[in-house]
């Protein structure tokens, strides 16, 4: 079935109740899934959120107005940023195949742009002038083989890496080159402000995207969040004079835990701002010097098109937001349905088996020999409760 026919684009009163969903307390992008899944639409799901974190020890719980979800959507249009949800065939390939995609993003600029395979470039915000200049020449090699560079508008490698990419556009030897800028706060809003032209550039050239509500001002927070979309829209992600502690290294993991290839350019062991990339070569990330070796690697990806958009052949591979909602039917197990008086020894017994050290699902329904079903539901009743936290690794653990 061709990509564009296994997505549906959403009603607009569909596309205000998953808009409400995703901004109601406690629901993050797992928990969307597993509530598409288990109620078949958004709407049905904002109707079950107080019964469900009743269930799981909290009184109430605040959901998304319809006034405040109309506000954002109006805001999003007074900019003309365009809100794509992870079901729209619009929606970024790869994005939407992980487990956990954003179940809605903005975009500003070309969305044509985030369908063609995409490299991420990172690094340093205070880079050497020699990596800046590499930057730049790689982020342009790479624009020639028809890649997309996405990066995070930072100050640096990042900002290098966008002009490098806007640069062969500008020449008009784009071909399926160009640029895409994940921000940490709204489309809206430009991050270091000193990127100001930069940004403009892009949003003209390329495209700029975000999870994050229209005008809203980047957090420390925000930053993970960013940079998990950075790594979730690429085949691969480049870093480039990355420090021990910096927000490269977390983007490089969350490309590893995307099944994302990580590639690393080698820098001197003089220089802090090398030693995080370099322990990324001895830890196995590919050693690059030139974008010829990039392509080298994602070659095999480019020659297999559901493969580099993160799909397989069948629909069932497709991830559940994608069959929740209007016109698609729901391919999980329904969870089991809890009365209060038969399930409170067994909320108990799973609540008991949790600590602050983040414990397997698998584990947790082999420990407390409940059903799986019965165990999901104890946990989403928790999770919209407040009670739980989740991990990489699909494990929970107490809050």
């Amino acid at each position: 079935m061709p990509y564009e026919e296994q997505y549906t684009d959403l009603t607009a009163q569909a596309r205000l109740d998953w808009l409400r969903l995703i901004r109601s307390e406690n629901v993050g992008p797992i928990i969307f899934q597993k509530l598409l899944s288990r109620y078949g639409s958004a709407g049905t799901a904002l109707d079950a959120l107080p019964d469900l974190a009743r269930r799981g020890g909290r009184r109430r719980i605040s959901l998304c107005t319809i006034a405040a979800a109309e506000a954002e959507l109006e805001a999003a249009d007074m900019i003309g940023a365009r809100p794509l949800a992870s079901c729209e065939a619009a929606y970024p390939r790869r994005l939407a195949a992980l487990p956990d995609p954003p179940p809605l993003i903005y975009v500003l600029g070309d969305v044509a742009q985030l369908k063609s395979p995409t490299v991420a470039i990172i690094g340093a915000r205070n880079a050497s002038a020699s990596a800046i200049r590499y930057t730049r020449q790689l982020a342009n090699d790479l624009g020639r083989e028809g890649l997309v560079i996405a990066s995070g508008l930072a100050r640096g490698i990042d900002t290098a890496a966008h002009g490098g990419a806007l640069e062969r556009m500008l020449e008009g030897k784009s071909g399926e080159s160009g640029t895409v800028a994940v921000m940490a706060g709204g489309v809206d809003v430009v991050y270091p402000s000193e990127n100001q032209a930069l940004y403009e550039a892009i949003v003209d050239q390329g495209a700029v995207i975000s999870e994050m509500p229209p005008h809203t001002r980047p957090q420390a927070r925000h930053f993970p969040r960013r940079n998990r979309l950075i790594s979730g829209l690429s085949l691969g992600v480049v870093v480039i004079e990355a420090a021990e502690r910096s927000g490269s290294l977390i983007t490089a993991r969350f490309a590893l835990e995307q099944g994302r290839e990580v590639f690393a350019v080698p820098g001197s062991p003089m220089d802090p701002r090398c030693r995080g990339s370099n322990r990324l070569i001895r830890q196995g990330a590919v050693l690059i010097q030139t974008a010829d070796e990039v392509v080298e690697v994602i070659t095999p990806m480019l020659q297999q098109p559901g493969l580099w958009a993160g799909l397989s052949e069948g629909p069932q591979d497709l991830p559940q937001s994608c069959y929740s909602g209007d016109g698609f039917a729901s391919v999980e197990a329904p969870a089991e349905a809890l009365d209060d008086n038969e399930s409170q020894s067994d909320r108990r017994h799973l609540t008991d088996l949790l600590g602050a050290t983040p414990v397997g699902i698998d584990d947790l329904i082999r420990l407390s020999e409940l059903t799986p079903a019965l165990v999901i539901t104890i946990l989403l009743e928790l999770e919209l409760a407040g009670r739980i936290d989740r991990h990489a690794g699909n494990r929970v653990s107490i809050s």
